[in-house]
């Protein structure tokens, strides 16, 4: 039987915590709730009832005790396996359920799926018996259990491997153990479900704000069983990257001991004295004029001891080491810069330079170049802090824990700096990944591997992720790097998006709020009638949270409002650009932190976002599009996205050589340079090249055409052949085709209502996109490629029905405006969406079509006998080694049509068919094809038997036996 040494310790800190943090009400209820709601599933598999495990999965998911991941997993094994799955969990719910039974549960429900890991399937059977009886049966999650029983100084703690009865066992013995205990420290706990709601508080609860950070340190370091590190200590200071690793090392080393600096054996820099002088310099006399962080840093450090500016270098090349999207010579020319401040400035040592020079280990975004001043200014905070106090500095180089509270103790939400110094000072212990987001992401795709995650805060973070990799490092025999596979997919999402740009109007409730932003480092927006809203909100949460705060409002106000909170807390991220406009300025930031919302008082709240806001601004007069067009939108936050590329060359940076080129981002935000005619194709479609250029010349100055003339000119085939010419081979899915035809509308072309099946068998009717909508979505997210709609038969259609409100964006392809069928969202045609329609002059006159239609399109006529299709039978029977007979009666046939009915001549299209090469072939043509539509184009002018006797094949024949042959 086990004993535990330590259970006086653990229930005092039970007792401490329990004092500030009501537990029992957050614990208890909804573990009742969920055995409640397993009891009713169990009696319905006891009844014989069909779909119980369909309810049970459905039980499981809406509790919170099982990992999802897992419940992805059981779900498809109930999928492949449902007979197996349903007798394994009947032995163990209602043959034999009791813990003894746990461990057969645990094999047969593995033998379905091995890649169920054993302590998630035992979690399963143990949370199953929780139908029986939560009082005896408590919740199990593997890693709290034995860390609770480490904590416990139980003498006998069953490994991973251990059967899962022996493993569960265990833990309830230490409950027990913990119960009995309980009195004597002053807390009841009634049963076992107590007990383990006790034990969560301790491994799994965060320490109460109401306590010292030094108490805090004490239980954190004692849950975490945290000891110096002794000779484990240079394993942890090995990464996966030495040469920047150890020039890391040559400054921090001595740095945090107190020791000489790097550059000069005579001076120490690392001294609070210093680092206090360094931000005094840098952060209270801020420069916001004009020049580069350098330029400026300088002017700051004129006249500074030799000690201030060595640091200064020091925290330079500290802040730049590890990035791989700066390039070498320009990390080597920021501290040489510094250095050279100096009278007898020293050179940068070997082992720095080498680690300036090698690869970097993580990229740093935009932050990293937007925010040196500010990293700067914490690097200097975490040196005054280290050398401050002696005790503070041998925690930090102790262990990696010890460092992470040292860091995470300095002011200032800048999680990227500390992330890259932890990496830097621990770099065997902490990842070099500077985004929260993705160490979160990561270590949850593979906490299975560690059989669960320790705790969601950072530290505990960062030591699961640790374990992780060394869990697959000692599987696979290779170093784990997580941006590449087999890694990235299995964490990184593939829809996750890239940065993204938002303007924030800083004129909110007649206050203007641009300079209080600089001043903070932040962005806000009002919500002072905005009750307590989660980040994650979706946007009808969020619509129903402000239509009971804002019911004074407009609806249409209320909607502008909804909108804008769900863009500012749901969809702005770090590293997103942010504007403002001020007066006639533009003023621009990057977010260097999550939004949050936040309540000041009883009577205010406010949506807060940490921005790094750079001092030069940009004039708002002669901005090109889309900015007049994005300023006019409602709201109090608008997606600029559309204008990143333009954004992003006007942030700050050193000079604009260092961002390696590899990172750099295309600017253009007009319409894309078409590539020119190729001889190639124009031998392809028997056409001058110069004839092709023009109108490539036109579809770039106008960005749509028509093509008009007589059938079988080739109108449609041109535009198709000429389209796929302009996006490439390898983006022949940019060219959509659509016809239009008389009962063709709005709704067929841009968007409309339509009957939907639902998933439920019903039909409703939904708002369904056309073929413009989604070539124009399509071409909007890859704004630097062109994208070409063709409009078949486009003047058989009702012009003005099928465009709509469309009319205007064919003009004015810089603004947007209302759609018709949803008032609420702007909508433009991208600069890059190319249009090319084409008109059958036999069908219906041109001189019919919409005037406004005529302005918006540059016509182009494609005639048998003018211009570029003029020869283009000759050509091609020439270049198929034909006879020109063809091209001869082609000539004649049209020679032989009234000039005033030019429109209704034949184009050489019918010609070019394979059948028309034979005799039989060509009088078929002529039967079928032909003299039917010169019926209909003569209809009441001519007699069928005259229309026969004029334009028949034999009546053309001898006609062009009297003329010469045509010349190819």
């Amino acid at each position: 039987m086990a004993e535990y040494a330590d259970v006086d310790t653990f229930l005092k800190w039970a007792a401490e915590l329990s004092e500030e943090i009501p537990w029992k009400e957050e614990e208890r209820p909804y573990k009742i709730d969920l055995a409640g709601r397993l009891a009713a599933v169990r009696q319905d598999l006891i009844a014989g009832e069909l779909g119980w495990l369909d309810s049970l999965l459905e039980a499981l998911a809406n509790g919170n005790l099982l990992d999802w991941r897992f419940l992805d997993n059981l779900r498809n094994t109930a999928a492949n396996h449902k007979d197996d799955l349903q007798s394994a969990i009947t032995q163990l719910w209602v043959t034999d359920p009791t813990s003894a039974a746990l461990s057969s549960f645990v094999d047969r429900i593995r033998g379905l799926n091995d890649g169920l890991a054993p302590g998630n399937v035992l979690a399963l059977g143990v949370v199953l018996l929780m139908g029986v009886s939560p009082e005896v049966f408590p919740p199990y999650r593997a890693v709290p259990a034995t860390n609770f029983l480490k904590l416990l100084g139980a003498t006998e703690i069953p490994s991973n491997r251990a059967p899962a009865t022996e493993r569960y066992e265990a833990f309830l013995a230490g409950l027990d153990a913990l119960r009995k205990a309980a009195p004597a420290a002053g807390l009841d706990l009634a049963d076992r479900l107590d007990a383990q709601g006790l034990v969560w508080l301790v491994t799994n609860y965060s320490p109460p704000d109401a306590w010292s950070p030094a108490r805090k340190r004490k239980f954190l370091a004692w849950r975490n069983h945290e000891q110096p590190l002794g000779e484990d200590a240079e394993d942890l200071r090995s990464g996966p990257y030495p040469l920047l690793e150890q020039a890391a090392a040559s400054i921090l080393t001595p740095g945090v001991a107190g020791e000489p600096s790097l550059f000069d054996p005579a001076v120490v820099s690392w001294t609070e004295a210093n680092a206090r002088e360094l931000y005094r310099r840098v952060y209270e006399d801020y420069d916001a004029g004009a020049g580069s962080f350098m330029q400026k840093l300088e002017k700051q450090l004129a006249g500074a001891d030799r000690g201030v500016v060595l640091l200064t270098a020091e925290l330079l090349a500290l802040q730049c080491l590890p990035l791989i999207n700066l390039r070498p010579d320009t990390k080597i020319a920021r501290v040489s810069t510094a250095l050279s401040w100096l009278d007898d400035a020293p050179a940068i040592p070997e082992v720095l330079k080498a680690g300036l020079l090698a690869t970097g280990a993580f990229h740093g975004g935009t932050g990293f170049n937007q925010q040196q001043w500010r990293h700067l200014c914490w690097l200097s905070e975490l040196v005054a802090s280290l050398r401050g106090s002696e005790e503070t500095a041998a925690r930090a180089a102790a262990s990696p824990q010890g460092f992470h509270d040292v860091a995470e103790a300095i002011p200032g939400n800048l999680p990227a700096i500390r992330y890259s110094m932890e990496y830097l000072s621990w770099p065997g212990f902490f990842e070099p990944i500077v985004s929260w987001e993705h160490r979160k992401r990561i270590r949850n795709a593979f906490a299975h591997e560690i059989e669960g995650a320790s705790g969601d805060d950072e530290y505990s973070t960062a030591k699961d992720l640790h374990l992780i990799r060394k869990a697959q490092e000692a599987r696979t025999g290779s170093r784990v790097e997580w941006y590449e596979e087999p890694y990235v997919s299995q964490w990184r999402p593939k829809t996750e998006r890239a940065p993204r740009a938002w303007l924030v109007r800083q004129s909110q409730s007649g206050i203007s709020l641009a300079g209080q932003w600089t001043e903070e480092g932040n962005v806000t927006v009002e919500a002072q009638h905005l009750d307590g809203v989660e980040p994650e909100a979706t946007l009808a949460e969020l619509q129903g949270a402000v239509d009971a705060g804002y019911s004074h409002l407009d609806y249409s106000e209320r909607r502008l409002r909804a909108r804008s909170y769900h863009l500012f807390l749901a969809q702005m991220k770090p590293d997103d650009v942010v504007v403002t406009v001020v007066g006639q300025r533009l003023k621009l930031g990057v977010v260097t932190g999550a939004p949050e919302y936040v309540r000041n008082g009883a009577s205010s709240a406010t949506l807060v976002c940490d921005v790094a806001w750079q001092t030069n601004e940009i004039a708002t007069e002669g901005l090109p599009a889309p900015f007049p067009r994005l300023f006019e939108e409602q709201g109090t936050v608008i997606d600029m996205t559309e204008a990143l590329p333009l954004m992003r060359s006007w942030l700050e940076n050193e000079d604009p050589d260092d961002v390696d080129p590899s990172f750099t981002v295309p600017t253009t935000l007009g319409v894309p340079a078409l590539p020119e005619a190729s001889d190639e194709l124009a031998e392809k479609l028997f056409v001058g090249r110069n004839d092709l250029q023009e109108i490539i010349d036109l579809l770039q100055s106008r960005n749509q055409i028509v093509f008009y003339g007589p059938p079988g000119t080739g109108k449609t085939f041109l535009a198709g052949k000429l389209a796929r010419h302009l996006v490439g081979e390898e983006h022949a899915n940019h060219v959509t085709t659509v016809q239009f035809h008389p009962s063709y509308a709005y709704e067929d072309f841009f968007e409309g209502y339509r009957p939907v099946k639902g998933t439920d068998g019903q039909v409703a009717f939904s708002l369904v996109s056309g073929p413009l909508r989604r070539i124009a979505g399509a071409a909007a997210a890859e704004r630097d490629k062109p994208f070409f709609l063709i409009i078949d038969e486009m003047n058989r259609g009702n012009l003005a029905k099928v465009f709509g409100e469309l009319y205007f964006l064919l003009e004015y392809r810089d603004q947007s405006i209302d759609l018709q069928y949803n008032s609420e969202e702007k909508f433009v045609l991208p600069p890059n969406l190319f249009i090319i329609g084409t008109m059958n002059t036999a069908d219906r006159s041109i001189a019919t079509v919409d005037a406004a239609i005529r302005r918006r399109f540059a016509f182009v006529e494609l005639h048998p006998q003018e211009g570029m299709t003029k020869g283009v039978l000759e050509r091609f029977l020439a270049a198929n080694g034909r006879d020109q007979k063809a091209a001869q009666l082609l000539n004649a046939l049209n020679n032989e049509i009234d000039a005033e009915k030019r429109d209704l001549m034949i184009g050489p299209s019918y010609f070019m068919k394979p059948d028309s090469v034979s005799p039989a072939g060509l009088k078929q043509i002529w039967k079928y094809e032909l003299l039917p539509l010169l019926e209909e184009h003569y209809y009441g002018s001519m007699s069928r038997q005259d229309i026969h006797a004029k334009f028949g094949l034999e009546a053309i024949e001898r006609r062009i036996d009297r003329i010469s042959p045509v010349e190819p």
